[in-house]
């Protein structure tokens, strides 16, 4: 009965940010000082100043308590005993290399300060020159493209060319605005996995099943001569019990990393079962091979092939794109909106200069049904960049690409001798010739309650959801006595509308990082507790060290160091 201080639960971009934050001592800091104090930090390190609700002119937070809360310091003798399950390999990013590779996509939609590096905010930025792979950047035209004055705004918007000046961005960010190659980032994110030991021998390929917090007694301890790890465990002293498909692991603290966590469904359109596969039709994350095999053969064959596809996001433009590249007559690309046209998956507004404005208008909120409003306002369903706009409209003039917006599916009939589609039926009517093969790209919703993973999490410690998203506590746990750690899509009423993208990998890791050296102090011998009392007197070492690593108060940190 192994049990590891810390189990990461996915190994893609956002388990990859907590397991290399836990390892870096010095991270830089993902926000300010000012805004690390008035905002999260400040709800767990003192309460010393009040948020005032500017609607309802009332304070956000609790009166500021008179007695003196606890810090505790982490101060490890080694690395932490990490382990990472991954349902879809045993090496980091296996899904997110997986797709990349099967959509063709060569360019992230994330600018370049959008990466999981703990070390450094322009780290992606630094790697890109330092191995001179500048080639690979791609500018985002009309994002951060020449600038332009006030008077020459003013002047265009008084001519009419323009109706509005449309976010700025903050100039000192322009060097920014670029979108790194698919390789590239690959390559950035292997030297972080290598710098900081996170190699094979910390990820198992493993599908977790049920996770579990009990006493330890509730497990057996002490029941076999199995192998106990370093700390002396009492039997009221409570551990996670995680159950997968090869055995069980045993974790002080898991941290769950998994994107949306639920598994892809199919629309329920009549005569396709959501749960059951189809020769012809699957969803976008399923895909193995493409175009699919159907498809592939009538393409080899040279036969004219129809693909249909569903779903008006950037991932059904890149597939239909790629169909038409690799041989496919003609797309059909039905969507349930228009044809939204976004650099980000989120609005400019959360991504450029005034980003910090709208994160505090949403940490501030008093509910967390208001919180999922924001998000739902800022990200407003699928969209596609300008780059693959002007794509599609490419595809479309050649009549290639058949574009039908504010269309839904409403029900198809399956030929099993011809193995084709040979009845669609659409709202409103459209035409359409026998198609060989149906992908849904209609993405994938995030609910915990029907992840059955969370099972006897959710019997034993109920909390509550808010569109389908749990509604964690301020440190992204599942409750302030279990130590359950989300981040991703799933901490989305935490961290905000960029909390399934890389940004939110990393903001997650940050927060996630801190309180998880306080959760290991209670259990391993490892840890050492100490008063925070303002007349404790901290040796030179450690207050350059809370200096570096961006902890409490900056200024004060280097109060009484002598320098030389």
């Amino acid at each position: 009965m192994h049990i590891h201080d810390v189990l990461v639960i996915g190994a893609g971009p956002c388990g990859l940010a907590v397991a290399a934050r836990l390892r870096e001592d010095t991270p830089s800091a993902t926000f300010t000082d000012d805004e690390h104090q008035r905002y999260h930090w400040i709800r767990k390190h003192g309460r010393k100043m009040n948020i005032k609700n500017y609607r309802t002119d009332t304070d956000s937070l609790e009166p500021p308590s008179s007695c003196s809360e606890s810090n505790i310091a982490c101060e490890t003798d080694g690395k932490l005993d990490m382990l990472v399950l991954d349902a879809d390999g045993a090496a980091w990013m296996s899904k997110w290399n997986r797709l990349f590779k099967t959509f063709g996509i060569d360019y992230l939609r994330s600018p370049m300060f959008f990466h999981v590096d703990p070390a450094d905010r322009d780290a992606l930025l630094g790697y890109t020159y330092e191995h001179n792979r500048e080639k690979e950047l791609q500018p985002l035209p009309g994002c951060a493209g020449k600038e332009v004055s006030k008077h020459r705004k003013k002047k265009k918007m008084k001519r009419g060319r323009i109706s509005q000046s449309g976010p700025d961005i903050d100039e000192r960010d322009r060097k920014d605005y670029f979108t790194p190659s698919s390789k590239l980032f690959r390559a950035h994110c292997d030297e972080i996995s290598s710098r900081y030991s996170l190699g094979s021998d910390v990820i198992r390929h493993e599908k977790v099943v049920d996770v579990q917090f009990n006493s330890a007694s509730a497990w057996g301890h002490g029941a076999h001569d199995s192998v106990i790890s370093d700390d002396e465990l009492t039997d009221d002293q409570e551990i996670f019990r995680v159950t997968t498909d090869k055995g069980v692991r045993y974790a002080h603290v898991v941290v769950v990393a998994i994107g949306p966590g639920n598994a892809p469904v199919i629309p329920p359109v009549i005569g396709i079962k959501p749960d059951m596969p189809h020769e012809g039709c699957c969803h976008a994350m399923q895909i193995k091979q493409y175009p699919p095999a159907p498809a592939a053969a009538r393409v080899a064959q040279r036969l004219p092939t129809n693909i249909l596809i569903v779903g008006g996001g950037l991932t059904s433009v890149q597939l239909a794109d790629l169909a038409i590249k690799r041989g496919v007559t003609k797309v059909w690309l039905l969507m349930r909106g228009g044809v939204k046209v976004k650099y980000f998956d989120v609005d400019l507004d959360w991504v450029g200069k005034f980003r910090n404005f709208n994160q505090a208008a949403f940490w501030s909120a008093d509910t967390d049904e208001e919180r999922f409003q924001m998000i739902a306002e800022a990200r407003n369903g699928g969209s596609i960049t300008p780059r693959y706009r002007k794509v599609l409209d490419a595809h479309v003039a050649s009549g290639k690409i058949s574009v039908h917006t504010h269309t839904t599916l409403q029900s198809l009939a399956w030929n099993t001798d011809l193995h084709q589609w040979t009845l669609a039926t659409t709202t409103p009517a459209l035409a359409l010739p026998p198609i060989d093969y149906i992908v849904f790209a209609t993405g994938i919703q995030s609910n915990v309650e029907h992840l059955p993973i969370f099972n006897t999490m959710k019997k034993d410690y109920p909390i509550g959801y808010v569109g389908g998203l749990p509604c964690l506590n301020d440190d992204l746990m599942w409750a302030d006595d279990v130590p359950l750690f989300f981040t991703g899509r799933l901490a989305g009423l935490r961290l905000g509308p960029g909390a399934p993208n890389l940004v939110g990998a990393r903001v997650g890791a940050e927060r996630i990082a801190w309180n998880v050296q306080d959760v290991l102090a209670k259990f391993n011998g490892r840890y050492s507790t100490q008063s925070s009392s303002s007349s404790i007197e901290s040796s030179e070492d450690e207050k350059v060290t809370e200096y570096a690593a961006g902890r409490r108060n900056r200024f004060d940190s280097l109060v009484g160091i002598e320098v030389n």
